[in-house]
């Protein structure tokens, strides 16, 4: 016999000001507040989808584009912004509406945090607030914009699935179900994936029996169950029939899975940063261990699979980055929304939330002037471009990721503006296999300058900072000049730098300089 259904919401505590009404629509609208300063979204990732995006939409009348890019639509669980920017872009813009898209994601992801715990718990619970801070997580500062779409679609659905348990079975429901749950994999696979994590572990507390007997017919239900969400991997299949090379590997690399725990919430400042990560685990052992707590099972079992996949998945696969510790945030929003107080501890659950609610403030305040400043420098080296004429070519050249500080710099794929704003070529751009590629670079191909991540100068740690001019002048020499008209260095002191030799300075800022390849 199944146990009772373990998400029937606990009695929320009379008057708690963390259930008022306007508490969720309040951190909502806070967590928008960073981008209220900028033009362009500081998502490290995101400047060069800004890229593609442009060329999937002009590329068919422009000259310039078609000479230094081909763009072909196919079927892949990676679609999700590409899709919305289509019609969006010709109401708004292209930079106006991934700005909104940008805008928008952590505002969904932090509705459906509140969609799981109300229909989990029947309240908002203060660890859900806590839950809050990683809607702006990481993987949402790297830019992996489909990605997070897809998990914050993942969740809705799964509110959804909770939400129809309660009531009544309908013939249209399980087609419902089906066509969200593909909707998920189309904007990232890995929100599929995510999705049907969730309602497996809820289905499986739904119908738990403890007789080793009766569980042939336990997963049986359950798959009876959760076929509809289980409907995409027929396209997961017919997407990976045409892998190509797509790169798999880093597996139970250890050292990169503890570090992408330790940067979950890396953004703006590495002391407010680790905090903020010490205390949502401080609160999970509190959630986890305390008398005075309830554990909702489904969520926990959920937040346990994302951490096993966390630990078995490979660093890399199907040609995605940061396979494994993507899934870091997941974790601490799962495992925290699992958690909510008893009626005993109102004080306690007062002090939860009041805190919850103060570290997200601080943080969105740390990331709105951390914003502003980024757009600053952003818009200072974008005006290099006054100096491009339309359908250039230029070899992007900046520090590499080992050269960061904890707080980046964010301009690794900034020189991708330059296709939308210049019909450019640049070659930070992804030449990527396996199925996942809409985009291809053409302008430099049989060179190494033709794609990411040739815009990376070579460098030691202990190289990072100084005069880099003989490294820039060996790196230069090797561009050929035949496919490039410009050398646009970024995150670079160009004050430091001697005369670069064969090249004509057009620009010069605090860390950036345009440069003409010499005539004759």
């Amino acid at each position: 016999m199944g146990t009772p259904a373990p998400s029937d919401p606990t009695k929320p505590p009379d008057h708690a000001w963390w259930n008022s009404r306007f508490v969720l629509p309040g951190l909502m609208l806070m967590s928008t507040i960073p981008f209220w300063f900028v033009h362009t979204p500081p998502l490290i990732d995101l400047l060069a989808h800004i890229g593609r995006y442009h060329v999937q939409l002009h590329l068919a009348d422009s000259p310039a584009l078609q000479l230094n890019w081909d763009f072909h639509w196919q079927l892949v669980g990676n679609l999700g912004v590409e899709l919305l920017i289509v019609p969006l872009a010709h109401m708004f813009g292209l930079e106006r509406t991934v700005w909104l898209i940008a805008l928008a994601l952590p505002v969904l992801m932090i509705w459906a945090i509140g969609r799981i715990s109300r229909a989990m718990h029947g309240q908002l619970t203060p660890f859900a607030i806590a839950a809050v801070w990683f809607a702006m997580a990481y993987p949402f500062q790297l830019g992996f914009v489909n990605y997070w779409l897809a998990v914050s679609l993942a969740f809705h659905v799964f509110a959804s699935w909770v939400e129809a348990a309660r009531k009544e079975s309908s013939v249209i429901r399980p087609l419902l179900f089906a066509a969200a749950a593909c909707l998920v994999w189309l904007a990232h696979a890995y929100g599929w994936v995510i999705l049907v994590v969730l309602v497996g572990a809820f289905e499986l507390c739904r119908n738990w029996t403890r007789a080793p007997r009766a569980w042939p017919a336990m997963a049986l239900t359950i798959l009876r169950n959760c076929w509809p969400v289980l409907i995409p991997a027929v396209l997961m299949v017919v997407w990976r029939q045409d892998t190509g090379g797509a790169s798999t590997g880093h597996f139970l690399d250890m050292g990169t899975k503890t570090l992408g725990l330790v940067w979950t919430l890396r953004d703006q400042n590495i002391w407010l940063d680790t905090l903020s990560l010490l205390l949502a685990i401080g609160l999970l052992y509190f959630g986890i261990r305390s008398r005075d707590a309830r554990l909702n099972p489904p969520l926990l079992v959920g937040a346990a699979t994302c951490l096993i996949l966390i630990l078995l998945m490979p660093g890399q696969m199907f040609g995605s980055v940061y396979a494994d510790v993507r899934l870091w945030p997941i974790v601490f929003i799962v495992g925290l929304t699992a958690i909510a107080p008893l009626d005993r501890m109102p004080r306690g659950s007062a002090v939860v939330a009041g805190m919850a609610l103060a570290v997200f403030a601080v943080r969105i305040v740390a990331m709105a002037v951390g914003f502003t400043a980024y757009d600053a420098g952003f818009a200072q080296h974008l005006q290099a471009l006054n100096q491009v004429p339309r359908g250039a070519s230029i070899a992007v050249l900046t520090r590499p990721s080992i050269c960061e500080q904890w707080r980046a710099p964010r301009v690794a794929h900034l020189g991708s503006l330059a296709i939308v704003r210049r019909d450019a070529f640049v070659n930070s751009q992804w030449d990527a296999s396996g199925g996942q590629q809409l985009l291809t670079p053409l302008r430099a191909r049989g060179t190494d300058f033709n794609a990411d991540p040739s815009q990376y100068i070579q460098l030691l740690p202990g190289d990072c900072d100084g005069d880099l001019s003989a490294t820039l002048a060996h790196r230069v020499a090797q561009i050929p000049r035949d496919r490039f008209d410009y050398v646009w260095l970024l995150d670079v002191d160009a004050s430091q730098l001697a005369i670069l030799p064969g090249l004509q300075r057009l620009y010069r800022d605090d860390r950036s300089a345009l440069y003409a390849f010499s005539k004759g």
